[in-house]
């Protein structure tokens, strides 16, 4: 049954902002602070900006534009800055592709020398990391001046950006956990697509082993983003709803990574797995778990592939999968000079406002309306975007220093169960205590 629209907007803000992601600015942020000897969560509330009235009528202008698309997405984003600059010939966008560990690694010192971008993309579950530093600024001001409410977005990618009640960043768009199968050795098993159930996962992956597949879904060691899809389907979450205690080594962390686990075990996947993409198009694999970024390199690299894509499946109490966003965030640099501000809050609107060509990236629009162009409906991942989809959504939660966490407890300890080195529930064990002195000192660092 589909959950009321009431129903929907309470789990999107009470559970599915409860999960944290994986990474790289949570060691650069610490350090920064160490090293400026600053009080982090304690910054000063930033000068009032100018009034924004939803246009750009200033001087000619120059901003910075810092974002991570090197890869397949690259050339979407540099056609969008194009068409900005086309439309508003009044703003120069100076634009910066990175490395995502190297935005975030360099962002930080960057602004507070004034050499760093005005406008960034970053991920969702960064927003509160470089809030509580103090390199980007609330955009409160922005949505109020657009109207812009959740309605124009999702709920959960909206109340996503919102870190201790302020608005730090706008949704470009979200992208999520996948399913792909390769169509034809699903059709010599008799079967015409992607499981929906557990019980449907096990009789595909029994049915493809009789027709001759010897692993017929690859599962590797870095997959933590299905151990947080399962985590959430279990009926758990990485952190406790105040974030102030680490949540996955309960229940329902032991059931998703034996889950998990078991796929080796039982043969399902070998278990030495590593790049599922490449096992996927040579026929190795007849069904992976892969972000959407997948879509757009079976194009580039395997154009005649035939296969499908559908949402992941339900193994545990009820739907959820991982899911995560890029935002446009403005820094506190843009408003060291009143025309540069009002000119990078025109393009952060406009990019949002127009962002319906952002969908040849493979990624999902967060704008509404930019989900009811076609550019967006004729695309393979507009099967993950139905109400009932989006609703399954499990966006990570803002925790500062997040990514940090991440890669020193619950990804090692999938990593760890997954290769056999430790069982479930004392790989978790280990991983949680970890987590908890780590949140326990950011805590006390960022003032959460």
């Amino acid at each position: 049954m589909t959950p009321t629209t009431h129903s929907r907007h309470a789990r999107g803000i009470d559970r599915r902002h409860l999960l944290a992601g994986a990474g790289a600015a949570g060691t650069a942020l610490t350090a920064a602070a160490c090293s400026s000897g600053q009080s982090i969560g304690g910054s000063e509330e930033p000068p009032a900006a100018a009034p924004f009235f939803g246009t750009y009528d200033g001087p000619d202008v120059t901003i910075t534009f810092w974002n991570g698309f090197t890869g397949g997405d690259g050339p979407y984003m540099k056609q969008l800055v194009a068409d900005f600059t086309e439309a508003n010939p009044a703003i120069t966008v100076e634009q910066s592709s990175l490395e995502w560990p190297d935005l975030y690694s360099k962002v930080v010192t960057a602004t507070d020398a004034g050499s760093g971008p005005d406008v960034a993309a970053l991920h969702l579950d960064q927003l509160a990391s470089f809030a509580a530093r103090g390199t980007i600024i609330p955009l409160d001001d922005l949505t109020a001046s657009l109207d812009l409410t959740e309605s124009d977005f999702t709920p959960a990618v909206w109340q996503g950006g919102v870190f201790q009640d302020r608005r730090y960043g706008i949704p470009l768009d979200m992208f999520t956990l996948a399913q792909y199968w390769s169509a034809p050795m699903l059709a010599s098993a008799g079967l015409e697509s992607g499981p929906v159930t557990a019980g449907e996962f096990a009789t595909a992956t029994d049915s493809l082993r009789s027709s001759g597949v010897d692993h017929p879904f690859w599962i590797s060691p870095d997959n933590w983003q299905i151990f947080v899809s399962l985590l959430g389907q279990f009926g758990g979450t990485l952190y406790s709803e105040d974030r102030a205690t680490v949540t996955f080594g309960d229940e329902a962390g032991v059931k998703a990574l034996t889950w998990m686990c078991d796929l080796v075990s039982d043969g399902v996947s070998p278990s030495d797995a590593t790049d599922l993409a490449t096992a996927f198009k040579n026929g190795s694999s007849a069904m992976i778990h892969e972000l959407l970024w997948l879509i757009n390199d079976i194009a580039d690299t395997a154009e005649d592939m035939e296969y499908g894509i559908g949402p992941f499946p339900t193994i545990g109490d009820e739907p959820g999968v991982f899911a995560n966003s890029h935002h446009f965030a403005l820094t506190k640099q843009a408003d060291a000079d009143e025309d540069r501000g009002q000119a990078a809050r025109m393009f952060i609107s406009w990019m949002s406002e127009n962002s319906a060509t952002w969908a040849g990236s493979g990624n999902i629009p967060a704008r509404a309306s930019a989900r009811e162009d076609e550019a967006f409906t004729d695309g393979r991942q507009a099967a993950l975007a139905t109400d009932d989809v989006l609703d399954s959504y499990l966006f990570l939660q803002q925790v500062p220093g997040s990514r940090e966490i991440a890669a020193d407890s619950y990804q090692r300890a999938v990593s760890r169960a997954v290769l056999g080195e430790e069982e479930p529930e004392a790989a978790l064990a280990s991983a949680v205590t970890t987590a908890q002195e780590m949140l326990d000192r950011n805590r006390e660092l960022y003032d959460f």
